[in-house]
């Protein structure tokens, strides 16, 4: 009976355990995430190794990518982010993209770069979808294919890539890779430009100022401008001033 009892009381203590070691978890995490914001980067980091998971391993990338609290080291930092790249964390997995496409800390290296974005992709990370799209539609670590190329930047678009959009959006105007559609087009401008795209700003303004893929509205085309004025696109400084005049 004693025995039972004690079996019993192990396991409710061993399910209550492991109940708790996630918010125990997260709890380190949250100090940590508190200790970087106020600049205590030795806690930080002592809290995200305790911590140990995606989210944490990113962290102590970025330390040591940074230089913060600990001196740069960007094999160090590689690392960490190959470990919560390998937990599965998107951010990760495009992060040691980047290095790989750009030289930084590595050996520049497309083809690796091209399958790193591609496990971030998958993930439906909007900007990791860009960099692939763009990599196959110009040929950049891959054997050139505009039209996966294209299947990519139009994914990435859909999920608020900025560049993405205005891409899109100038396929469509010009019949380039997509069929030609002034209103397809003019509906990607202008979410580019409510991103803050300064040139999707200039050529949606210039749209409803023509009224062609939109309704002809000039108040709305004046905004517009403005707006890319305001972003520093020199020729919708000058066409406002002539609007004004």
């Amino acid at each position: 009976m004693l025995n039972r009892t004690t079996r019993k009381i192990a396991l409710v203590t061993g399910l209550s355990l492991a109940l708790a070691l996630p918010s125990l978890s997260w709890a380190d995490f949250a100090a940590g995430q508190q200790a970087f914001r106020n600049g205590d980067y030795e806690t930080a980091l002592r809290e995200y190794r305790e911590d140990g998971g995606a989210q944490a391993c990113y962290r102590i990338g970025t330390l040591y990518d940074n230089g913060f609290g600990v001196p740069e080291n960007k094999q160090e930092a590689l690392k960490w982010y190959h470990k919560a790249a390998d937990l599965g964390l998107d951010q990760a997995q495009h992060r040691i993209g980047e290095m790989y496409d750009n030289g930084r800390g590595v050996e520049e290296n497309p083809v690796t770069a091209l399958s790193w974005y591609l496990k971030a992709a998958e993930q439906g990370m909007a900007i990791a979808q860009f960099k692939v799209g763009d990599m196959y539609y110009t040929g950049k670590g891959v054997k050139q294919d505009v039209a996966l190329g294209v299947k990519w930047l139009q994914q990435a678009a859909k999920m608020g890539n900025i560049r993405a959009q205005y891409e899109i959006a100038t396929m469509y105007e010009t019949g380039r890779e997509l069929k030609k559609d002034i209103s397809e087009a003019a509906k990607w401008y202008l979410r580019a430009a409510e991103q803050g795209h300064s040139r999707a700003q200039y050529t949606i303004a210039l749209l409803f100022l023509k009224g062609e893929g939109v309704r002809q509205d000039r108040a709305e085309a004046v905004k517009w401008l403005r707006k890319a004025a305001e972003g520093g696109h020199t020729k919708a400084q000058m066409d406002l001033a002539s609007l004004s005049q």
